[in-house]
């Protein structure tokens, strides 16, 4: 992987650092190509829905650096919170803001996504939120909601489906996601399969509920 990306950061570095990752258990075992683009198909997205100018997301349960640490370094003009609970792995995620002389735009925030959803200047801070593997998807929408803006929006990560299946709306139920203030926008093919949701009003203060009751008892 000769050269560098259009940040100034050596995509040598970054495959390094996912192969660390990869062989801390913090990505899954698969070849790292195809993971490298799927986040990159989060880029992608993401500059699209922003106008493709500045924007400020956050990357829910960001683990081993996907999509974080690859959208930080193909776009940059974004400001990226890396979100991750999990105190192994956001001491890595920190390690590689490092190393890739991300520290300007890219922060780590080793908390669960609920305790940020109630604090101020996160709560409806974020224009984006992005989520490749965080959760079901009640799970993602209710600790998403209430970090987004008016018209911030949700892009997630669709499991693949066999070809006669048909689109997932079933796993985005328009009416409960309402109750968030969120609602379902598309179904978006990057060689890989995309959900966007819009945050059409402001989350209404009772969420997120408190730690773990999004997981226990999801609102769909």
């Amino acid at each position: 992987m000769p050269g560098a990306d259009e940040g100034g950061h050596s995509p040598t570095a970054l495959h390094e650092l996912l192969a660390e990752a990869r062989t801390l258990g913090f990505l899954g075992p698969g070849p790292l190509d195809p993971q490298i683009r799927h986040a990159q198909g989060f880029t992608a997205i993401a500059r699209r829905m922003s106008g493709r100018g500045p924007a400020r997301l956050v990357d829910l349960g960001s683990g081993g650096g996907l999509p974080g640490l690859v959208v930080a370094t193909d776009w940059p003009e974004v400001m990226l919170a890396l979100l991750e609970a999990n105190g192994r792995r956001a001491a890595f995620l920190r390690r590689a803001v490092g190393r890739l002389g991300l520290e300007g735009r890219v922060s780590v925030l080793e908390e669960r996504a609920e305790v940020c959803g109630r604090e101020a200047g996160w709560r409806a801070g974020f224009d984006g939120v992005l989520a490749r593997s965080f959760g079901r998807p009640a799970v993602v929408a209710e600790c998403a909601a209430p970090l987004l803006k008016v018209g911030g929006w949700l892009l997630v990560s669709e499991p693949p489906r066999s070809p006669d299946e048909g689109a997932p709306d079933g796993r985005w139920p328009r009416e409960p996601l309402g109750q968030l203030g969120l609602e379902p926008v598309d179904v978006i093919h990057e060689d890989f399969e995309y959900r966007t949701l819009r945050q059409r009003e402001l989350c209404p203060d009772r969420y997120p509920r408190r730690n773990g009751v999004p997981t226990k008892k999801p609102l769909f």
